[in-house]
């Protein structure tokens, strides 16, 4: 990967206009349980577990931390960030001119999202896919569903005092996404828990299905994928959703079945005949799909 996905950007974007004579503060939120090397090497850094309810040092060591950062680019901090962080999954970088507890305060507000049935859950914006998935980025082309979950007031309430947030997409390339970049001397009173409609719930849940089925993938049939890279995985599993819903399969278990025998059968999928009818019976409601795999396989085998 080149120096210019990992952090060059974020760099030269500030290049004429230093932080700190803008007003502007610098903070990361990593995540520890992808990656805590950073609790202790940025163990000068001031820090603190974004989930107050992790309580204990084992807690926080698989928690997300909000970092302080400093404002010269060429500093110990962002060298160690950008050698063993950038590039991946584990922390993101905000650009704000809010201090350091008004957007600890601010981004604890967006901690848990309400359903319309009353379900409420943990809402994971410190990881790069939940977040542009939720505020929506039309340049990231490695995003399953493009966003934004999130509306316009919602998008503005979590923006407004934000200057930029960045992150690495699949590709390990970076990507920003550009708030309101606000001032104030005062945090409005936001209404929380996040509250998000039926439509909303359901982008959310598409977004991470993808990896939901590699996930089971490599836990229950390694076999099948341990010779592919992950964002070719990552691009065959796309592909292969709106196929097997083709089929009128809905469940995890289903499409993960209908994946697992397009990886049995690679280039004879489309053309086995055999294969294609068996489908066709369970398309038709003739046939469940476990039943298929029973046939299938023992075959395929």
């Amino acid at each position: 990967m080149s120096q210019s996905n990992k952090l060059q950007v974020l760099y030269r974007t500030f290049q004429k206009y230093p932080l700190e004579e803008i007003g502007l503060n610098a903070y990361a939120l990593a995540d520890a349980a992808q990656d805590k090397r950073f609790l202790k090497a940025l163990k000068n850094a001031r820090k603190k577990c974004l989930l107050k309810e992790a309580s204990g040092e084992k807690a926080k060591e698989i928690s997300p931390h909000l970092i302080q950062l400093p404002h010269e680019f060429d500093s110990r901090d962002w060298a160690w960030i950008e050698k063993n962080i950038a590039g991946g999954s584990a922390m993101t970088i905000i650009i704000t001119p809010l201090n350091f507890e008004f957007l600890y305060a601010h981004l604890r507000h967006f901690i848990e999202v309400e359903f319309d049935g009353g379900l409420e859950m943990i809402l994971a914006f410190w990881d790069p896919l939940v977040l542009a998935t939720l505020l929506g980025n039309p340049k990231d082309e490695t995003l399953y569903v493009q966003g934004p979950v999130c509306n316009q007031a919602q998008f503005e309430r979590l923006m407004s005092p934000i200057q930029s947030w960045w992150y690495w997409d699949r590709l390990g390339n970076i990507q920003a996404i550009f708030g309101l970049n606000e001032r104030v001397d005062a945090l409005p009173q936001i209404e929380s828990p996040l509250h998000f409609d039926v439509e909303q719930e359901e982008m959310m849940v598409e977004a991470t299905f993808p990896d939901h089925l590699i996930y089971y993938l490599k836990l229950n049939n390694g076999f099948l994928v341990d010779h592919i890279d992950d964002y070719t995985l990552y691009q065959f599993v796309v592909e292969s959703i709106p196929e097997a819903r083709a089929y009128l399969l809905s469940g995890t278990r289903d499409i993960l079945n209908f994946i697992c025998l397009k990886l049995i059968y690679k280039e004879n999928f489309a053309i086995d005949t055999k294969l294609q009818a068996v489908l066709e019976k369970v398309k038709n409601k003739d046939m469940t799909m476990d039943q298929a795999m029973s046939q299938l396989v023992s075959k395929a085998g």
